[in-house]
């Protein structure tokens, strides 16, 4: 009986070592959360982004050519040169237009000489005709001589006012302020109507081209900050124009921005345009993929150090892209340990 005793003491002892062990260990293990860092949601988001490719144009590029017959004999701009609105570019030989002028000048003072005396016949006639001395017939060419002078004497004006039109071309002008970016014009040369001069490019008057979705398109107007991005700089853009046409295969639309007139690059250069649309983004680093969804692991429930892993979805998220969310700007991300992390994990969260 007493040996029965003291195996019983022995068994009971070991029992209640054996428990507090296992509760040593369960409680160790209960209190030994992963540790994660933590981040508010404010500190992480970047701004929206936009872009697409875009290109420098200059509103006005033309081709100056000669308008009338003549031999160039003074030149007087080079390719490269800048050129004011109505400075000379090449003078042509203009004798003949100015003979021409004189002769019809004098055309017309033969034809003025002549309705003097149509005049004087057609009084004459008019009073004889009264008196019945002469027939009608001959009142009426009368008159048709004076109404024939009359006539002749406009034709005449036109033929002078056309040698003075031809004269002016004589000497070609810079339609616009400008840039020669190539000369074509030898000295010498014989120049026949539509004989190309000089290519020229308005160098002041520049916008951007760019192609963009018809939604794009729409919104674009009302951002705030619209850039023209090159290597050598930013430059601010406001939407000028967009064309209200669809283009069947690449289903955008052209969008034309203008640029501050200080502003001097070259026509042609290529760059992109950039723009926010206001709206902030989660970077796709802290974007995780859950089975199927993407979204991020916050801290939920946060208390004492402890809280609670949550995995919030975000609907519109693209794998390795930032996306949009309306999460409260207190919300805290989970940072380090993130990948570890499982939905509804108990976490602690390490102090800064």
């Amino acid at each position: 009986m007493k040996l029965h005793t003291m195996y019983r003491t022995k068994l009971t002892s070991t029992l209640s070592f054996l428990y507090l062990l296992l509760f040593s260990a369960t409680a160790t293990a209960d209190t030994q959360f992963l540790s994660v860092s933590v981040k508010p949601l404010s500190s992480i988001l970047i701004e929206s982004k936009q872009s697409s490719p875009a290109t420098v144009v200059s509103l006005n590029t033309s081709v100056i050519s000669a308008e009338i017959t003549g031999r160039a004999i003074k030149i007087y701009a080079e390719t490269g040169d800048i050129v004011s609105a109505e400075q000379k570019l090449v003078a042509l030989d203009c004798r003949s237009y100015d003979l021409a002028k004189k002769q019809a000048e004098a055309s017309l003072k033969v034809s003025k000489a002549q309705l003097n005396l149509a005049k004087k016949q057609l009084r004459r006639n008019q009073q004889l005709l009264s008196k019945g001395t002469i027939p009608r017939e001959l009142f009426e060419n009368s008159q048709a001589a004076q109404q024939t002078s009359l006539a002749d004497i406009e034709f005449k004006k036109a033929q002078i006012e056309t040698a003075k039109l031809a004269i002016d071309r004589c000497t070609i002008l810079a339609p616009f302020a400008a840039q020669i970016t190539d000369r074509m014009v030898q000295q010498g040369q014989l120049l026949m109507p539509s004989s190309p001069l000089f290519e020229l490019i308005q160098s002041n008057k520049l916008e951007i081209k760019t192609n963009l979705s018809p939604t794009e398109a729409a919104n674009l107007k009302a951002l705030p900050l619209i850039e023209f991005v090159t290597a050598a700089g930013r430059y601010k853009a406001t939407v000028r124009s967009v064309i209200q046409r669809v283009d069947e295969t690449t289903r955008t639309q052209e969008v034309r921005l203008s640029l501050a007139e200080d502003i001097e690059i070259p026509a042609g250069l290529s760059g992109r345009m950039e723009w926010s649309n206001n709206k902030q983004q989660i970077p796709p680093e802290y974007i995780l993929r859950n089975n199927a969804n993407l979204g991020v692991m916050i801290a939920d429930n946060s208390e004492e150090g402890t809280a609670k892993a949550k995995f919030k979805v975000l609907t519109n998220a693209i794998e390795g892209q930032p996306a949009i969310t309306d999460l409260p700007q207190n919300t805290l991300i989970l940072d380090k340990n993130r990948y570890r992390v499982t939905d509804g994990e108990l976490i602690s969260i390490q102090k800064e």
